[in-house]
């Protein structure tokens, strides 16, 4: 089994202790943070729905792209 490099294994977020509804504050790679609610969360947490407060709009990100979800 191959070990994950440093930077892969940094970038991987945990977000086990986010749930739907839960306010959050999300930070892509680009752009300013922005409010956002948690729409759904795989069983695993590997796979995160927010929607965005201001643009209504729906993304999904994968733990392992290095968006920062924290609770507001």
């Amino acid at each position: 089994m191959e070990k994950a490099s440093t930077t892969e294994a940094r970038s991987r977020q945990n977000w086990s202790g986010l749930r739907p509804t839960r306010n959050v504050l999300v930070q892509e790679s680009v752009g300013e943070p922005y409010q956002a609610t948690v729409d759904a969360i795989t069983e695993d947490f590997t796979v995160i729905w927010v929607v965005s407060d201001t643009t209504h709009q729906r993304k999904a990100f994968d733990h392992r792209e290095g968006v920062v979800i924290s609770g507001a």
